[in-house]
């Protein structure tokens, strides 16, 4: 139906915003609708009124038409019997809708695609014929009048031109760049983008076209998310301005969103909106009618570096592999991974990260001949085939790699540094899988990553064998959590000032019967990479919950503090979770305080401070662990609901700190001071970094010097002596 709807599309329009007056409109779009469908009736429900009825003759079904208009799907006709009926909203607050109905069959998903953007294009219309007709009496609005005319007539022309490229089979982007240049024009210059879901479980929104704005300028991914989210156009405040998010669906599917930035406030934007919402149908309509979402991504080519993907790129290294004579020399894959882009990423925002990564990418062509294939495997992952080339080659042009990333950036006005750890696999058979290859290259790169950034490794069966055991490791993880093979230990926390303890950490140990002991370092990242940390974090929860409540009979304002992960953080039932280790062991909220990393909250802004508003809900304390070694700024530092700041032990690891050290942790004092927050230090190892901290106003601190980490059983006793020698 599609090979002949967007001409009839084009005749709609026309029709519907040429008319002068809401009954010439509303007549002409119920009948060319009803037509264009091949239904028997039709006709627009406004205000709680039937209007423009059409095929019915003189008895019209008022009331049935009232109950399609909220949500029924079938329509008795008097003579007809009983009909499928589309309703169609028009847009703004009401229930009003174009409603069609026919007899033999329901509604196809391209058919009811192309009604809601008539219903849209209608209620346009509708509202800007009666904004016109009331300005018509206000002398007064003469000037304002003018406006809308122009902005009317600004809009029609856009959306004409758009629905003729679609009808002329324009090429894809040419029609995407269309509607953002389009409505960026109307809205005077902003920044108008389209963002469009990739394939994969996290569904990541990348950049399809954008027009207006400045490049520095943040990518509102929240809105754009929320707008996919409810289905319908979000429209609220950001820090600079005004956010409108018209979501954008391909056969019903929900498929990006069309996004503006806008610099006055929410309330002066409803036309806009309606405006922004007519330019996202037309986004639904062109990738309607290119079949598939996968059809705006080009089917073999990343967006973001023009590179191959992973489906060309296996697609290339099997047929190489399959048509490689048995003289020739070796193929080599190299599985390259970039060291601190996520870094990048968080601070700078995904326009940035994707710049970065079409630089990268333009090096890695430039690292490899012309014959050789370079791809983006997807994240910050890349690969490239080199044919005919020995492992002494490939480990050349790997170190090549290397070297050329380590090379600065310029990204968004600055200087970037990254890196790369590489893994190479070398063809060995004949009759070796493309898949084998690349992920034996994927082994050697993890292998790299672990001796190192900037690593190149060259891929040998012991590998795999080590990759195996990192499997392994997830159900000695499992059996650890299940066994009671973890315990706790407890590093109190301590006032500068007195010398007096005010809280402990809690911080958990594992001594596996196969492994023996093993760092929290090795086996936190793999709990979380399994999934297995929100389970393991509710365990500490709980455990330390129950023993500093025994603790407080003895010492009755000792405090808890507990780190918590970013997995833990985003999980949808974390706040049910501590309540309940909070009601378990009869601890007021205000007694625990959780940790968690500077770079954990940046990798999630929006979220992350979502979750830090419903904890802070619940009465507990906040805390920002290893402060000063992530990416926050100030700005977004001062909207996070914290109470406290951890200074990293990097700032004071040195025995006698030097001048740089000192002014680095004054800076932070001061800003906590500014911000009304306690600071703690860790890492306090002797007498002169504790009295170099206590003269710059640090507030309380741990480290060996202090206390170290101590069993349970054993930690009253210290707490004691603590409380002995500093009074």
């Amino acid at each position: 139906m599609m090979n002949w709807s967007t001409h009839l599309l084009t005749e709609f329009f026309t029709a519907v915003n040429a008319a002068e007056d809401e009954q010439t409109a509303i007549s002409n779009a119920v009948e060319r609708a009803t037509e264009m469908v091949e239904a028997e009736v039709g006709a627009v429900v406004r205000e709680g009124k039937v209007l423009g009825a059409y095929g019915f003759g003189p008895a019209v079904p008022e009331a049935g038409l009232l109950a399609v208009a909220t949500g029924d799907c079938l329509l008795e006709v008097a003579g007809l019997g009983e009909l499928h009926a589309a309703p169609n909203p028009l847009g703004g607050e009401q229930a009003d809708a174009l409603i069609v109905a026919r007899l033999n069959e329901p509604f196809g998903p391209e058919e009811r695609q192309m009604l809601q953007g008539m219903a849209q294009v209608l209620g346009l219309a509708l509202r800007s014929i009666r904004v016109l007709a009331a300005e018509r009496h206000l002398r007064a609005e003469k000037e304002q009048q003018a406006t809308s005319a122009q902005t009317r007539q600004r809009l029609v022309e856009s959306l004409l031109t758009i629905q003729r490229a679609i009808s002329a089979r324009r090429p894809l982007p040419e029609i995407l760049d269309a509607v953002t240049s389009g409505a960026c024009e109307l809205l005077d210059g902003v920044k108008v983008a389209l963002l469009l879901a990739e394939g994969g479980p996290d569904r990541r929104l990348s950049v399809a076209s954008t027009s207006g704005g400045t490049d520095g300028e943040p990518q509102p991914e929240g809105a754009a998310r929320a707008a996919m989210a409810s289905g319908t156009v979000v429209i609220r405040p950001d820090a600079t301005g005004t956010v409108i998010a018209a979501p954008v669906r391909v056969t019903g599917e929900m498929a990006g969103c069309l996004v503006a930035h806008l610099s006055g406030s929410v309330d002066q934007y409803t036309e806009q909106r309606d405006q922004m919402d007519a330019f996202a149908q037309q986004v639904s309509l062109a990738l309607t009618d290119a079949k598939t979402v996968e059809a705006v991504r080009e089917a073999h080519h990343d967006p973001v570096t023009g590179l191959p993907n992973r489906a060309l790129f296996l697609k290339i290294l099997n047929r190489v592999l399959s048509s490689r004579g048995t003289s020739a020399d070796p193929t080599s894959v190299l599985f390259i991974d970039l060291d601190r882009f996520k870094a990048v990423n968080d601070s700078l925002g995904h326009e940035a990260g994707d710049q970065l990564l079409a630089l990268v990418a333009r090096r890695l062509r430039g690292c490899v001949r012309a014959s050789d294939t370079t791809a983006r495997l997807g994240g910050d992952e890349f690969a490239a085939l080199l044919h005919d080339s020995p492992m002494e080659a490939a480990t050349i042009v790997g170190e090549r790699v290397v070297s050329a990333i380590k090379e600065p950036f310029r990204v968004a006005g600055r200087e970037i540094f990254i890196g790369a750890s590489v893994g190479i696999a070398i063809s060995r058979e004949d009759a070796e899988k493309s898949e084998t290859l690349l992920h034996n290259a994927d082994v050697a790169m993890y292998r790299a990553k672990k001796d190192g950034p900037g690593r190149v490794l060259v891929y040998e069966p012991y590998m795999h064998v080590e990759a195996l055991d990192h499997l392994s490791l997830r159900g000695d993880l499992q059996r650890a959590l299940r066994e009671g093979e973890f315990r706790l230990q407890y590093q109190p926390l301590i006032r500068l000032g007195d010398g007096m303890p005010t809280g402990v950490e809690a911080l958990i140990r594992w001594h596996s019967p196969t492994r023996g002991f093993v760092s929290p370092v090795d086996f936190i990242p793999i709990a979380e990479e399994f999934g297995l940390i929100v389970d393991i974090g509710q365990w500490v929860l709980e455990t330390s919950a129950l023993q500093v409540a025994r603790w407080r009979r003895e010492f009755p304002d000792l405090g808890l503090n507990v780190n918590v992960s970013g997995h833990q953080l985003m999980h949808p039932r974390f706040s049910d979770t501590v309540l309940r280790a909070l009601a378990i062991a009869g601890l007021p909220s205000s007694a625990v305080t959780l940790e968690l990393t500077e770079s954990v909250l940046m990798s999630e802004p929006d979220l992350g401070k979502a979750a830090l508003g419903t904890l802070r809900g619940l009465g507990v304390q906040l805390s920002i662990d290893d402060f000063g070694t992530g990416y926050s700024s100030l700005a977004y530092l001062r909207e996070l609901p914290v109470d406290e700041l951890k200074i990293d032990r990097a700032f004071i690891a040195r025995a006698e700190l030097t001048g740089e050290d000192l002014a680095l942790v004054r800076t932070i004092v001061e800003l906590a001071q500014i911000l009304g927050l306690r600071t703690v230090a860790e890492g306090i190892e002797n007498a002169a970094q504790l009295e170099a901290l206590r003269r710059l106003g640090c507030g309380y601190g741990q480290g060996y010097h202090l206390c170290r980490p101590t069993d349970a059983e054993e930690l009253p006793s210290r707490l004691l002596t603590q409380l002995v020698e500093y009074r």
